[in-house]
């Protein structure tokens, strides 16, 4: 799945994909290793689908391993968003970004 993110990312694509039980659609920016949790996440742009706060868009972190059905649209991503830092300082390592 890292693999489709970070051609998704490089591309900028949205992305569709099944989190907590709810299809969410994202602009991803960032994919790296959580420098708390040490898990693969990815930090995107929420656009539409579920969330529990109801407010978009909106900066989310997921993490990957909870992550399943994954689409990538054909549907592009904005190259900038507010609060874009290619340097995300919640993670250890960058796998890739934009």
């Amino acid at each position: 799945m890292e693999e489709l993110l970070c051609k998704a990312i490089k591309e900028r694509n949205v992305i569709t994909f099944s989190y907590d039980g709810h299809l969410r659609e994202v602009e991803p920016f960032t994919l790296g290793i959580h420098k708390d949790t040490g898990n693969v996440s990815l930090s995107a742009w929420w656009i539409g689908g579920h969330s529990h706060s109801r407010s978009f868009p909106h900066w989310r972190l997921y993490t990957v391993s909870l992550m399943s059905n994954l689409e990538i649209m054909a549907k592009k991503a904005s190259s900038y968003q507010v609060g874009y830092n290619p340097r995300d300082s919640r993670m250890l390592r960058i796998l890739c970004t934009v």
